[in-house]
């Protein structure tokens, strides 16, 4: 088995599940993928999570000759499949779980940052910031709202905190439970709030670690493309140079106008394409049992 270079294999103190659902994206999973094998922390098991996923999607997935990424597949479920996820979790034993999305890429040290910030700090869950790769080809570090603020908090930045920017302890079941699968979607995020508002230490960590490319800009897009824009964007992922300059980018004090206009209109496309979606789910989430610490 290769392994990243420059990597060095930790021991098994600090494997990690790694948690990859799936459906349908056969044109973008293999990069995720590939992003996922670059990590500086080698010691990871990939649990790919075929939710009613097309053949074509497992082919890519079978590609890999790599025995840390396992395959399974399931029928269909409700909405995003958080119930296949619980079921793969309650399988796996690794001390650490982290996420990862089939249109997403991780940055080398994605992993290991986690893993540091979590033993160092005596954490259960770090989140660190991601930057938005908007159509056609434009890197905003503002879409999801990091530079908010709230006195210490950022209410916006808390709700589009997904679960492919976490990195946390298994053990933080016991603490919150699993992944809510009543819900039909938004299950990361909620996931990532009840963490943060629980018992369990968590902390926010303002620092790029991922490119996301949000599925609703790009999903209709990707068939008039000769390539999905993954494939010129992980190359760059791995240039540290590359890395540490996206990095310094965010660290800019205040934003433009023009920053804020998108912000708003962001916001509003949001508001008016996902409210239906978004009552339904604060229905699911109010009726839902309390979840046990085992699925």
């Amino acid at each position: 088995m290769s392994e990243p270079q420059g990597s060095v294999r930790p021991s098994s103190s600090s494997l990690v599940d790694v948690v990859l659902a799936t459906y349908r994206r056969p044109h973008t999973i293999g990069y995720s993928i590939q992003s996922a094998l670059a990590q500086s922390h080698a010691n990871f098991i990939l649990h790919v999570v075929g939710d009613g996923c097309d053949f074509e999607t497992e082919r890519v997935v079978r590609s890999f000759d790599d025995p840390r990424i396992r395959f399974e597949r399931f029928p269909k479920a409700m909405g995003f499949g958080y119930v296949h996820r619980n079921t793969v979790l309650a399988r796996a034993s690794a001390p650490y779980v982290a996420y990862l999305t089939d249109d997403d890429l991780w940055f080398p040290d994605h992993l290991a940052s986690g893993i540091k910030h979590l033993t160092e700090n005596a954490l259960d869950l770090v989140a660190f910031r991601s930057i938005h790769v908007q159509f056609p080809d434009t890197l905003d570090p503002y879409f999801f709202a990091y530079d908010f603020r709230a006195g210490e908090e950022s209410w916006l930045r808390n709700w589009f905190m997904g679960a492919v920017g976490c990195v946390h302890r298994r053990s933080i079941f016991d603490i919150i439970g699993y992944w809510n699968d009543h819900l039909f979607r938004f299950g990361d995020r909620e996931f990532y709030n009840r963490a943060r508002v629980s018992s369990a230490r968590t902390a926010y960590i303002n620092r790029v670690t991922l490119l996301r490319f949000f599925a609703q800009h790009w999903d209709r897009r990707y068939d008039a493309l000769s390539e999905p824009p993954q494939k010129r964007y992980l190359p760059r992922v791995q240039d540290s140079q590359w890395c540490e300059a996206i990095r310094r980018s965010t660290e800019a004090k205040g934003r433009s106008l023009e920053v804020r206009r998108r912000q708003v209109s962001d916001f509003l496309e949001f508001g008016l394409r996902s409210g239906p979606k978004f009552a339904r789910f604060w229905y699911q989430k109010l009726t839902t049992p309390g979840l046990r610490p085992t699925p």
